[in-house]
């Protein structure tokens, strides 16, 4: 919030975060080497904050922002610079009509913090692939918002190693999975989801998705049994 008020940083959510306070910090989930998950609570709503540093200016700077007045870039020299970083760091080719999504702000008044708090969310990994994957698989996060490197995610029911049915359903649909054939439907149904997952992040996009990290925690479940 120091760097929203200097002007160094900015997103949709600043002004909830640190101004009218409708953005409230609930408790850290994980926190190591820098890297932040954070719940809070906006406008009533669950959700996730997460971030790859915990400093802002950690990240690595936009060389050309210190060359160059931001207002003499151009919004294709831009997007040409966006292509390039995300080339580099997911090493794929992708053309810019994919790389669209990933930049969609206008000129105005807080062009260099636009730009620089741009910068350092594409910066991590997780930020490229939900943003350029959402619109097109309903198995991604969505991404809510952010305030300069730290970017919001919808908040849902994480997987348990503990748990017979990986996921608690009775958190996810409610007290109504006491019955067995409504529990037995709802663990098919996420079987089902697992699969479809799969065979889609394995043949609906020209790369193939790899699954890292394989564990109950880092999947979660909607209340529509998707995940």
């Amino acid at each position: 919030c120091l760097d929203y008020t200097s002007g160094a940083l900015t997103g949709d959510l600043c002004e909830d975060l640190c101004v009218a306070q409708k953005l409230v910090y609930k408790h850290c989930l994980y926190y190591d080497r820098g890297k932040k998950v954070i719940q809070a609570d906006w406008r009533g709503q669950p959700i996730i904050l997460k971030s790859k540093k915990e400093i802002f200016s950690s990240y690595q700077h936009l060389s050309l922002l210190e060359e160059l007045e931001t207002q003499d870039i151009t919004e294709t020299e831009l997007l040409l610079m966006v292509a390039l970083e995300v080339k580099n760091v997911l090493g794929l080719e992708l053309s810019n009509s994919t790389v669209g999504p990933l930049w969609t702000r206008k000129k105005g008044p807080h062009w260099k913090a636009q730009v620089a708090s741009m910068w350092s969310l594409l910066q991590q990994e997780e930020y490229i692939y939900f943003s350029l994957l959402q619109d097109f698989s309903k198995h991604m996060l969505r991404i809510i918002g952010s305030c300069g490197h730290f970017y919001a995610v919808e908040y849902l029911t994480a997987g348990q190693a503990w748990h017979k049915t990986l996921f608690p359903l009775e958190n996810v649909v409610g007290p109504s999975l006491v019955g067995h054939r409504s529990r037995v439907r709802a663990i098919t149904d996420i079987a089902l989801s697992f699969l479809d997952m799969v065979q889609h992040f394995d043949n609906d996009f020209s790369h193939r998705l790899h699954l890292c990290d394989i564990k109950p925690e880092n999947f979660a479940i909607r209340h529509d049994l998707t995940v």
